[in-house]
């Protein structure tokens, strides 16, 4: 899901260099997500076998500009259920709370990740894995045509690092 966010956040900043300034008033976009039965290549390459997501729910965005119209920060809400699903099993997955983006002057990004990120559920065993609480993450980009460099700065609540190792074993043969 992080990578969802990260991807939908490049999308709104490319929106707010094509918008006029609107100072003090952010600049709000929703998308609404219905995405059904889509391969998920990443999951797929990972897990060694087609691994398919249905993705509903939404997103709010809401973006606060200076007077010449440049980013300041952001509020993002996230609803989002998840369920991710190979021929052998299926999985739900929610993703719910707020993300608030800080645009540093130095050109990078702080981005604290707040509430239930992914909380796994996997059919007869209930909850597998929670990445829940709060995340901050010190966004920089050290080479503009390159990827961006994430640095994990502090995180609260219950987090694991092996989510992708959970979803293949409950969707594996």
């Amino acid at each position: 899901m992080r990578g969802l966010r990260v991807a939908l956040l490049a999308t709104l900043a490319c929106l707010v260099l094509a918008s006029p300034a609107a100072a003090g008033k952010p600049l709000m976009e929703k998308a609404t997500l219905n995405d059904i039965g889509v391969l998920d290549e990443i999951l797929t390459e990972v897990c060694g076998f087609d691994v398919f997501l249905d993705a509903t729910g939404h997103i709010i965005f809401r973006l606060f500009v200076d007077d010449e119209g440049e980013p300041i920060r952001e509020v993002n809400n996230f609803g989002v259920h998840l369920r991710l699903f190979s021929e052998w099993g299926s999985i739900q997955l929610v993703d719910v709370g707020v993300d608030r983006i800080l645009y540093n002057e130095d050109g990078s990004i702080t981005q604290l990740i707040i509430g239930n990120v992914q909380s796994i559920q996997v059919p007869g065993q209930g909850r597998v894995y929670a990445d829940v609480g709060l995340t901050e993450v010190l966004v920089t980009f050290p080479d503009p045509e390159g990827d961006p460099v994430f640095e994990l700065i502090r995180q609260a609540g219950q987090h694991s690092d092996n989510h992708l190792a959970v979803i293949c074993a409950a969707l594996a043969p």
